[in-house]
């Protein structure tokens, strides 16, 4: 073998060596109270009153703000982070696959490879939170936001969704 061919090698085992150090992360994770929002909405929560006998709710009926006072609204859980997992894992690892066999030929590097699958996972979960239809919103919410779009109100959530790439832990 040659030196070319050693150098070639050698890079390939460092791409391979980085990209199987390295993981994922996908979800919400730069802004606290929308990280909190879709742990609520993931996980499903009930609120209650602190403090104070009611919650207050604000709603429009005929075009007029009125109040609605609650003890506690129970909000199910939309498992969006869940389903997309389990909807997408098995086209992630084929693309890991192809992506390992790209290295594996000297194409790309490994963080590139991260950094395709990454983007393909936040833009599935996007979409996993737009398709999300079941469990509806109570009628209240659907009279306050003028839809009934479970995971979606001001998009803010959806445009949340991010990923990043950290070492794994070993």
């Amino acid at each position: 073998m040659s030196e070319d061919e050693y150098d070639y090698i050698d890079k390939i085992e460092r791409e391979i060596d980085v990209f199987n150090s390295m993981q994922i992360e996908v979800g919400v994770l730069h802004d606290d109270f929308l990280q909190m929002i879709a742990v609520v909405n993931n996980d499903g929560a009930v609120i209650r009153a602190k403090n104070v006998p009611y919650l207050v709710i604000p709603f429009m009926k005929d075009g007029i703000r009125t109040y609605v006072k609650k003890k506690s609204v129970s909000i199910p859980a939309r498992k969006f982070m869940e389903r997309t997992i389990t909807r997408h894992e098995g086209r992630w690892q084929t693309l890991a696959v192809q992506q390992i066999t790209k290295l594996m030929n000297g194409d790309g590097s490994a963080m590139m490879a991260l950094h395709m699958i990454g983007h393909i996972a936040v833009e599935q979960m996007k979409s996993e939170i737009v398709r999300f239809k079941v469990p509806h919103n109570a009628p209240l919410t659907v009279a306050n936001k003028g839809f009934d779009d479970p995971l979606i109100d001001t998009g803010a959530l959806r445009d949340a969704i991010d990923y990043r790439i950290i070492p794994k832990l070993i």
